[in-house]
Parts: C-alpha cells; sequence; structure tokens
C-alpha cells in the first residue's frame, strides 16, 4: 500500500515539472493552412534533426497541414522527452505552407544531489542511472531513474521513501529532495495470552522514528525464534499523512503449556515410563518452566528447569535445571572383555547466564555442579567407576539463523561449547573437552520438502574424564538404532564424531514425514579416528505439531554385536536436531 503511493507521486512530480506542456497558444487559428511544402526544425542544438523530423508522423510532405495532426506531431517531439517546450507555426511557402517546429531543449545535466535521508550512498544509485552528467536531460529517462529510486532504497536500506520534490535548473543542476516515511503508532494484535511486552522487547524500532523494513522483518522472526506463535505478520495502513504509516503486527498463537507422558523400551534401560509438565511461556511472560520425571525397570530421574530470557533490559537471560539421574552403566574390561553393569545416581544442578552479542549470535556462562556415586550389580567389582564430583565452567557461543523454530527450511545453527572441569570446591578432577555442533538445512522443493544436515563433535583437550564426564551417543537425539553409551559398540568415549542427514516432507496438515540416516562412533583419549569404526543406522519418523507441542516417533535400524540389524522405537518432543 505504501509503495503504490510512492510510485504515484513520482508520476505527478515527473509530470508536473518536466512533462508541463507550454500553455501558450500552439498556432493561429486559421481556416485555410494549405498544402505542406516544407517541415523545418528550429532551436536543437544538441539533438539531431533528423531524430525530432522521425517522430513527426502526422504532418506529412504534399499533405494538407491540418492543425490537430500538428498539435499531434508537438505530442510525439515532446513525448521524446530531450524539451523543455515544443511549439508550431504555419509559414507562407512557395505552393502551400511550410511548417516550422520550435523547440527550446532541456539543459545539459551538470550534476545530480540527493536530500531528505540521511545515511543513504545516493552516489551508489547515481553511478547506475540512466541521466547522467554531461547528457542532456530527457524526461522519460529520469522518470525510469525516479521509479527505480524507491525500490532501489526499500532493497538496500529497508526504507520506505516518496520524492517530494523535484528541480532541474538552466544550469543542469538536478536536485531530488525525498521524504521517508516514519511510524505513527505500532499495533500488536493477536496475542491472547503473551502480555504485549514480551513482543515489544524483541522490537528494535519505535513509534516516531523511520520505517526500516529489514528492521522490522529482522524484529519479526526474532519474535517468531521465540515459538509462541505460529503465524506473524505485519501491515502498513496509509494516513492522510502521506509520510506517516501504523504498522499492524498480526499474531496466531500456539500452545505452549503442555503435559506429557508415554512409555519406551530399550535394551539398555528396559520399560521406561515418562511424564512431563512444561510451559515455554509461563503466563504469558515468556519465561520457560520444566518438570519431569521418568520411572523404569533400570532408570529413574527427575528434573525442574526454569529459563528468564530478560533479567537485564539488555537481554541477560538466566537458566537454572536440577536434577537427580539414576541409570545403568555398563564398563567392559579392555584385557579381559568381562562386563560389570552398576547403576550411578547423580544429583546435581547448573546455572546459565546468556546474552546476545550480534542479532543472530550469543554467548552463554554456565556453572555446574554434580556427584555421582556408583552401586554394584554384576560383574567383577574391579569394573565399577569410581564416584566423583564434578565442577565445572562453560563457555558457549551460538549462532541461529533458521527461519523457524519448529519447521527451518533454510539457515543454519552453530554451537561451541567449551567445558573446564576444575578439582576447586571438591571436584575430582581438571580437564578441558570441547564440543562443536554445526546443522545446516535446504530447501528442495517448495511446500516444506527439506534436506537437514547435522555434524556434531566432541574432543578431550587435556586432563581425564570420569565415567560421567565421557560422551556419549546413541538413543533418539544422535545415533538412532542404538543404545544410549553403549561401550560394547564404541558409544562412550573422550571424544566422539556423529553425522546425521533427515530428509523432511510434509504428509497431510500438522504431520511431516521424515527419513534419515546416522552415522557415529566415540573413542578414547590416544586413539585415532578410525572411519572403519563408525556406526550406522537408517530409518523413518514422523512428526507432529499437536496442542502437546511437537511429538516425535522415530524407528531407527542399527546393528548388533553380532553385527545383524536390529530396531529401536524412540519418541521425543521437539526435532532431533
Amino acid at each position: 500500500m505504501r509503495q503504490s503511493s510512492a510510485r504515484a507521486v513520482l508520476v505527478l512530480v515527473v509530470l508536473g515539472v518536466l512533462f508541463s506542456v507550454c500553455s501558450a497558444p500552439i498556432l493561429a487559428q486559421e481556416q485555410e493552412l494549405g498544402i505542406v511544402r516544407l517541415i523545418t526544425v528550429k532551436g536543437n542544438s544538441y539533438i539531431d534533426t533528423e531524430t525530432i523530423k522521425a517522430s513527426i508522423l502526422k504532418t506529412r510532405i504534399n499533405e494538407p497541414a491540418v492543425e490537430q495532426k500538428i498539435i499531434d506531431d508537438i505530442r510525439a517531439i515532446y513525448d521524446l522527452g530531450f524539451f523543455e517546450d515544443v511549439q508550431a507555426t504555419v509559414d507562407p511557402a512557395l505552393g502551400g505552407v511550410e511548417v516550422v517546429f520550435h523547440v527550446v531543449e532541456n539543459p545539459i545535466v551538470r550534476d545530480i544531489t540527493f536530500s531528505g535521508v540521511p545515511g543513504v550512498a545516493f552516489k551508489d544509485y547515481a553511478r547506475d542511472m540512466k541521466t547522467q552528467p554531461g547528457y542532456i536531460l530527457n524526461a522519460h529517462d529520469m522518470w525510469e531513474d525516479l521509479e527505480g529510486l524507491w525500490e532501489w532504497v526499500l532493497e538496500e536500506y529497508g526504507y520506505l521513501i516518496r520524492v517530494s520534490a523535484l528541480s532541474a535548473d538552466t544550469d543542469g543542476h538536478v536536485h531530488i529532495e525525498l521524504a521517508q516515511t516514519t511510524l505513527k503508532d505500532i499495533v500488536i494484535q493477536g496475542n491472547e495470552k503473551t502480555k504485549d511486552f514480551v513482543i515489544e522487547r524483541e522490537l528494535t524500532f519505535d513509534a516516531g522514528e523511520p520505517v526500516n523494513i529489514n528492521q522490522i522483518d529482522a524484529s519479526l522472526r526474532k519474535i517468531l525464534m521465540l515459538g509462541y506463535f505460529d503465524e506473524i505478520s505485519r501491515e502498513f495502513s496509509q494516513e492522510e499523512n502521506p509520510d506517516e504509516t501504523v504498522l499492524t503486527i498480526n499474531l496466531k498463537e500456539r500452545k505452549t503449556g503442555a503435559a506429557t507422558f508415554g512409555v519406551g523400551y530399550s535394551t539398555n534401560e528396559g520399560l521406561v515410563g515418562f511424564v512431563q509438565v512444561a510451559d515455554d511461556n509461563l503466563l504469558g511472560r515468556g519465561q520457560k518452566i520444566k518438570a519431569s520425571a521418568s520411572l523404569g525397570q533400570k532408570l529413574t530421574s527427575y528434573e525442574l528447569g526454569f529459563y528468564e530470557p530478560y533479567i537485564t533490559k539488555s537481554g541477560i537471560s538466566l537458566g537454572v535445571n536440577l536434577y537427580r539421574k539414576l541409570n545403568p552403566v555398563k564398563t567392559i574390561d579392555p584385557d579381559t572383555e568381562e562386563e560389570t553393569e552398576s547403576r550411578r545416581t547423580t544429583i546435581g544442578g547448573d546455572l546459565t547466564l546468556g546474552r546476545p552479542i550480534t542479532e543472530f549470535t550469543r554467548g552463554r556462562l554456565t556453572f555446574k555442579v554434580e556427584n555421582s556415586t556408583y552401586e554394584h550389580l554384576k560383574g567383577p567389582e574391579a569394573g565399577v567407576p569410581e564416584d566423583s564430583k564434578n565442577r565445572t565452567v562453560g563457555f558457549g557461543l551460538n549462532t541461529n539463523t533458521l527461519d523457524h523454530p519448529f519447521f527451518p527450511t533454510e539457515g543454519y545453527n552453530n554451537d561451541v561449547y567449551l567445558e573446564l572441569g576444575t578439582t576447586l570446591l571438591g571436584g575430582s578432577s581438571a580437564y578441558a573437552k570441547l564440543r562443536l555442533e554445526h546443522s545446516r538445512f535446504f530447501e528442495v522443493r517448495d511446500g516444506g520438502y527439506v534436506l537437514a544436515l547435522r555434524g556434531l563433535g566432541g574432543r578431550l583437550l587435556g586432563g581425564s574424564l570420569q565415567d560421567n564426564d565421557k560422551f556419549r551417543i546413541g538413543g533418539a537425539d544422535t545415533l538412532r538404532g542404538y543404545s544410549y553409551g553403549d561401550p560394547a559398540l564404541n558409544l562412550v568415549g573422550d571424544n566422539m564424531l556423529v553425522m546425521n542427514a533427515e530428509f523432511r516432507f510434509p504428509i497431510v496438515e500438522k504431520v511431516q514425514g521424515v527419513v534419515f540416516t546416522d552415522w557415529g562412533t566415540a573413542w578414547s583419549q590416544g586413539e585415532s579416528l578410525r572411519l572403519q569404526n563408525l556406526k550406522n543406522s537408517f530409518g523413518v519418523g514422523v512428526r507432529l505439531d499437536t496442542p502437546l507441542g511437537l511429538l516425535r516417533l522415530d524407528y531407527g535400524l542399527g546393528k548388533d554385536a553380532e553385527n545383524n540389524r536390529s530396531g529401536q522405537f524412540y519418541f521425543g518432543i521437539g526435532q532431533a536436531f
């Protein structure tokens, strides 16, 4: 709507300033004009006479001189765009009349200047304009230049502008005066649960400022990535003042609170029942809370987490997690290959502070305290890991350019996390380990057909890792088709490498299908990565976008210790990556 208004103004300006036809009489009223014996052009210095005569199509030699035809030819000459004024006279000539077209040429352009929109490098646009210094001013070229100007400013800088004035003096100085559209007001509608301030704090602009489409769309992306809304759109109003507009942000909320429960089974953990209560937008204030419990034959865990995205106006966030986990652990003696089963009880918590660094990047600092004890269940007692106390400081950096929080079709997500273990405050070991993750998404066909790729790596940089600090792969989120952390299959170690590929496609509304393959391995410090040790799996899955959240069900075919294919089902919340 605003763009159409800008274009209309351009037309009026050009017509009013450059195309205005002289109001003086074109020629005197005559009853008989006579036969045209000669057609002459006078007043042109730069434009070739033959170019002008080529536009004279109605008035012809040896035909009667007709006033209306002469008027039509005047308009045709004027439409060449090179002339400030065009008139015609009919003079007596031998055996008839001479039609003389008198032209007043536009000036030679000396320079082109712009004003009204600060911070825009108009010289970059002027360099590619049809209107150039040293050439005669052409109204048609200027009209095209002005029409392209607002499009260029919108594309390069995001501003909505219009041409408010245009002047070209006889010395060839062309000046273009522009006016910016400003935001008269911002209206938010459609948010029934989410508080206005949760949305407004993601906006990087305010009422009274110039409209910047790039800035507005970047802010709307930030709102979408909160995960509270299914749809976000914007509208601009047309006000009485052409240089003002009202921005309306239309929102369609999605359900952010849910209680889920279910039952799962794996050979390592046995039958497990779980329940989770979570809300990613607690009381509409943008806070997250999650409480979960898993109860099974071999695994029991409880976890409580809370996240506040804005403890300061600058966007510093705070996350706190407390947990207690009981899970089975298998260790294998590398010399005797005897297997020991034990139960690990882990009690701990972590606190994370985060802050934005750039538009797409956030940094974080994590403090973690964790105590683990082991109970012997089966096999040689010498294989039971030692009790440990983990005291760590972590530094993370995340860059996310995805276009959607749940169903991305383009962009990438990078995460780097350096964890430092310390013996301070009773810690059992000092170490440094690095975890790197990169995922990228490609829309291979319109309509939600997406290729999703991920690479995940971990490496011990120094020191030694206790059993609970080692990298573990397998399970629903890394290597589907294998039990999480199975030592017999090289799924636990000081280092790891995982690669995932998924082809995601729509089935029906709110249901997405997935075909995937996973590859990965883990190895101990001092060993080398061997590609032949990579475990692989493949499988299918579905994603259900329900009022309970995005639910994930996968079936992966991996290999057992005898190298035979075996499958496992996995249930989860959200995408695998």
